[in-house]
């Protein structure tokens, strides 16, 4: 089974985190790289052949805020209406329909969030990298250090792989859904 977590950047100037979870003989291996533009992301994916796709943006945008993010604020959740929230909810909406177009199954998730419930959460980014290291993956999380958006996709993936296995919820309402560990 392969997975995908994202955590999309709202500008693809930006280092957009990217994550394959691949699980093998009951060993979760993560492999991380950071990409920039909507093709290279795709062209990432579809070599992959992920099982699902979880993305740390808003995959939906009107122009109001939504209840989703309101309901996970306590979380750290900002309203899609904020400037820099907006460029990446029309970002987010865009790669998810063309995701879907490919016929790829694709999630939004909050990656803060996720790993506030795991318990994998902390300000200081090596200490997030080592909990999850103490939580049994392996792959790149162990060859290097990795940057906060490549975490963020781990985040992101092992969402996925919840997700997938009936131990996750969905937040929100038609207007837009998080999917977020169960707790």
């Amino acid at each position: 089974m392969k997975l995908i977590g994202i955590d999309l950047a709202g500008n693809p100037k930006n280092d957009t985190g990217f994550c394959v979870l691949e699980i093998k003989d009951n060993k979760k291996i993560v492999t991380t790289s950071l990409l920039n533009s909507d093709s290279e992301i795709m062209e990432k994916i579809k070599e992959v052949n992920p099982n699902l796709i979880a993305i740390d943006a808003p995959l939906t945008f009107s122009g109001v805020n939504r209840k989703c993010d309101d309901e996970l604020h306590n979380y750290g959740a900002l309203p899609v209406t904020l400037g820099g929230m907006e460029i990446l909810a029309k970002r987010g909406t865009e790669l998810a329909e063309k995701l879907r177009k490919e016929n790829f199954k694709v999630i939004e998730v909050f990656a803060t969030g996720s790993g506030k419930i795991l318990g994998f959460y902390d300000q200081n980014e090596r200490n997030m990298q080592k909990n999850l290291m103490n939580s049994g993956l392996w792959g790149d999380i162990q060859k290097r250090i990795l940057t906060k958006d490549e975490i963020d996709a781990i985040f992101s993936a092992l969402t996925a792989y919840l997700y997938l296995h009936g131990s996750t919820e969905e937040i929100g309402d038609e207007g837009g859904k998080i999917v977020v560990p169960k707790v």
